[in-house]
């Protein structure tokens, strides 16, 4: 999985030694996360276990982090908040020490990014054959790009027309499609937002030709 730089955490703090004057410091450490959506069933819910929350989360302590049961337990709790995702209590708790010494910061990080996407469930694969590609045609582009014109938008060959010629960059939102139907060039000008939206998906899903 293609990893950036997402973030530089400070993991340690500095502290002033008391013994002999001296000042002790704990180096900042850069972290990387996935550039992807971060998916609660793959990607955070098995931290709760590899961290041995799970120890005392059980059901009988909440929230209940056991699998299948998380993701329903933390977001009846309000336990993430959106719109302010480090001031989340779950974060807070994270933060504070509470019995996550075992958690990576990576994977504080992660919880954090995914707080920061919405704290969706599972992350659902857009489909390119069904949901990406008929809008070429519904949206009249193929009028132009029916063949003569590259790229190709007709059915059964748009994909590889698009990813062959550079038109679409796998997790790269700068690709010439997007800046085309930014753009609003001809019919991607009466594209509705949320349609513009699942395009971007399947791009930052990795344009994967399911």
């Amino acid at each position: 999985m293609k990893m950036k730089h997402l973030a530089t955490l400070l993991i340690g703090v500095s502290m002033i030694g008391m013994v002999g004057c001296e000042y002790v410091t704990i180096e900042p450490k850069d972290v990387v996360i996935p550039d992807t959506p971060v998916d609660f069933a793959t990607q955070i819910e098995p931290i709760f276990t590899e961290a041995n929350c799970i120890m005392c989360h059980t059901g009988s302590m909440q929230p209940n982090f056991t699998v299948g049961k998380a993701y329903q337990s933390i977001t009846s709790m309000n336990l993430v908040d959106t719109a302010n995702p480090a001031n989340s209590k779950l974060m807070k708790q994270i933060n504070s020490g509470h019995h996550t010494d075992t958690m990576t910061a990576a994977q504080k990080a992660l919880i954090l990014k995914w707080i920061t996407e919405g704290a969706k469930g599972q992350v659902v694969p857009v489909s390119f054959k069904s949901e990406v590609e008929p809008l070429w045609t519904k949206y009249n582009c193929t009028m132009c790009h029916g063949g003569s014109q590259a790229p190709d938008l007709r059915v059964n060959k748009s994909y590889a027309s698009l990813t062959s010629t550079g038109a679409v960059v796998a997790k790269n939102l700068t690709s010439p499609l997007i800046l085309k139907i930014d753009q609003k060039h001809n019919g991607a000008g009466n594209m509705t937002a949320a349609e513009v939206d699942l395009v971007k998906s399947w791009i930052l899903q990795g344009a994967l030709n399911n």
